[in-house]
């Protein structure tokens, strides 16, 4: 009989909440199986230290890469952090979560995916390199090789070719997953400096050309888009104040009719079968009344802190 190989116990760091996503991703990269995934750690067996390498390498969902038992992730920097974050400001929400929330919608790379709020363009940047299997970290490969080689049981690792085998695996998987077609990816906002700093993260990222940017005003998406053309929207919006003060009350008049326009448009813009994903704190009442005058209804997809902050990513469809 022969005797198995050893296998190397190891986790991934991601959201909690999250866990079953980030477990899937394990499995689609690596071909293992979560054996435990609570409290934002998925914990599985790898086959060999390479297979750990490739998730640090290609990874959207996980913040930190741990080999068992040592409490030191074998990552040399925090995954969450995006190369090019560079311009704006996403309003705290990280690449990984970006992506994370992607997963959560259904999002597969085949459908047509807009954000009519894009912050600094976190969430269509994930989608794009998603879609295409472009690594998350291509331009990190030399920190993370040098890293590698200086531990152990990566010491003995050759990382020559190992780079870009996983790309082509990647692209490879990729294509496989969106089955031919090309993706469709949207980025817009009312404001231009937003459009401008979504496009340069783009580019820094290696995916600006997957993404068409455009410049919006949410009243008049319709003369933009097609009628029935979109498939699904994920977007981290503009979120309701809280108190009672004169200027907390005139900034949510104002976003109560932004939400009541923009649910308008939706119902023209939006596919019979499609969807809006929002991310948005505790207590939506406003968003799901405005959603409720086109017969949009409200299913919460996840519940999750982000810091001393509770959100709820929230789909809405017909």
């Amino acid at each position: 009989m022969v005797a198995a190989k050893p296998q190397l116990e190891a986790a991934v760091v991601t959201y909690p909440g999250f866990e079953d996503i980030a477990a899937l991703e394990v499995s689609e990269l690596i071909g293992a199986k979560a054996t435990t995934a609570e409290a934002g750690i998925v914990k599985f067996r790898a086959r060999n230290p390479l297979d750990l390498c490739k998730l640090c390498y290609l990874s959207q969902s996980s913040n930190s890469v741990f080999l068992l038992p040592q409490k030191a992730p074998i990552n040399p920097f925090e995954m969450s952090k995006r190369e090019y974050e560079v311009f704006g400001d996403n309003g705290g929400i990280s690449g990984s979560l970006s992506y994370l929330m992607l997963r959560a919608s259904g999002y597969t790379g085949r459908e047509f995916l807009f954000d009519p709020f894009t912050r600094s363009g976190a969430i269509v940047i994930e989608a794009a390199l998603f879609s295409s299997g472009f690594p998350v970290n291509h331009y990190r490969k030399d920190s993370l090789a040098s890293a590698f080689s200086k531990q152990q049981p990566f010491s003995k690792s050759d990382f020559s070719d190992f780079f870009a085998t996983a790309e082509k695996e990647a692209a490879a998987a990729a294509k496989r997953r969106i089955k031919g077609a090309k993706p469709q990816i949207l980025s817009s906002s009312q404001s231009m400096q937003n459009v401008r700093f979504a496009e340069k993260n783009a580019k820094i990222a290696g995916v600006n050309k997957l993404i068409r940017f455009s410049r919006l005003d949410i009243e008049w998406l319709d003369a933009k888009l097609d009628e029935q053309s979109v498939d699904l929207v994920v977007s981290y919006p503009p979120q309701f104040r809280g108190g009672n003060d004169d200027f907390a009350v005139a900034e949510n008049e104002k976003l109560q009719k932004m939400y009541k326009n923009f649910f308008y448009q939706a119902d023209l813009f939006l596919k019979d079968s499609g969807e809006v994903v929002l991310l948005l704190k505790k207590g939506w009442n406003n968003v799901a009344a405005a959603a409720s005058n086109y017969k949009f209804k409200p299913k919460v997809l996840r519940k999750f802190w982000l810091g001393s902050q509770e959100l709820e990513l929230v789909s809405f469809s017909r």
